[in-house]
């Protein structure tokens, strides 16, 4: 079971404290990792006897820990107190099956008050290496905890697709951002990669190098751009995935556009028999407005 699918299923047997605690934690996560009893009593307006009981309940649960330097808020415990949030809003208030996982990820379909699908995208950048994400991501170099990391990703990712969206429909639209947690459109379609015929290739091609010309005129590279993360409907696109993207004055910004034009390409090629000159496209991408 995967920690979000713990959470859902831990919601209904947390009380009121339970969630006053989990709070306090969340809410002191860019201040401090570790909470002693004074600190929780001090922000949370209970006695420590109380809170050392509720204390109990969460580490139980698995979402609090504890060490010698004090209790800390774990991935599961900002899981359920995000879902908290989603319900007590009409945001979400059921969880579907998960529709996607990978290294920095996992996507559910879910539900809100009036029983319409939405996606629910939860960061988990803590399984890969924090050294080459960084390496990877134009992030806050004193990020050091996970949480924040996934936090600060979610954020970023959040108003990239946000500013797109304004301008071209083949970016998912966000609709809210609780902490690590970004809730979308649902989107419907197969990954590009799983699409054996098109009937017409040239035309997804062409839409794609439009996307991706949108996002450079304003001022972004996606930085990860593959047939993996392109979803294809009928002959629209929508470009998933941007908490990697670099802006386009950056040092690297040429590369990381040679590279997703590469791929792209290559995609095409090897699949659709389609060739497409790599500069041609990457000066059709940059050329003027």
């Amino acid at each position: 079971m995967s920690s979000f699918s713990k959470a859902g299923h831990l919601v209904s047997l947390l009380n009121k404290g339970d969630f006053k605690i989990l709070k306090v934690f969340a809410s002191s996560l860019k201040n401090r990792q570790f909470l002693n009893l004074s600190t929780l009593s001090q922000y949370s307006d209970l006695n420590q006897s109380l809170i050392k009981h509720h204390l109990e309940r969460l580490v139980k649960f698995g979402l609090i820990g504890k060490s010698t330097l004090g209790y800390t808020l774990l991935v599961t415990g900002l899981d359920i107190y995000v879902l908290k949030i989603l319900a007590n809003r009409n945001i979400i208030t059921a969880i579907g099956p998960q529709v996607g996982i990978g290294k920095e990820a996992e996507v559910y379909l879910a539900h809100d008050s009036l029983e319409q699908d939405k996606i629910l995208k939860m960061f988990r950048l803590g399984r890969s290496s924090f050294k080459q994400i960084k390496r990877k991501r134009d992030i806050n170099a004193g990020v050091g905890n996970w949480l924040l990391l996934n936090i600060e990703t979610a954020k970023k990712e959040f108003d990239i697709l946000s500013y797109l969206r304004d301008f071209s429909s083949s970016f998912p639209r966000p609709l809210y951002r609780s902490f690590h947690c970004i809730v979308m459109e649902p989107i419907y379609g197969s990954r590009l990669s799983e699409v054996e015929n098109i009937d017409n290739p040239q035309l997804v091609l062409e839409r794609i190098i439009d996307s991706m010309r949108t996002a450079y005129q304003k001022g972004y590279v996606n930085g990860d751009l593959n047939e993996y993360n392109v979803i294809i409907e009928n002959d629209n696109i929508f470009i998933l995935d941007w908490p990697q993207a670099i802006k386009v004055d950056s040092v690297n910004a040429n590369t990381v556009l040679a590279r997703d034009v590469k791929n792209i390409l290559k995609f095409f090629s090897r699949r659709f028999e389609i060739d497409r000159d790599i500069q041609n496209t990457i000066n059709t991408i940059k050329g003027p407005v």
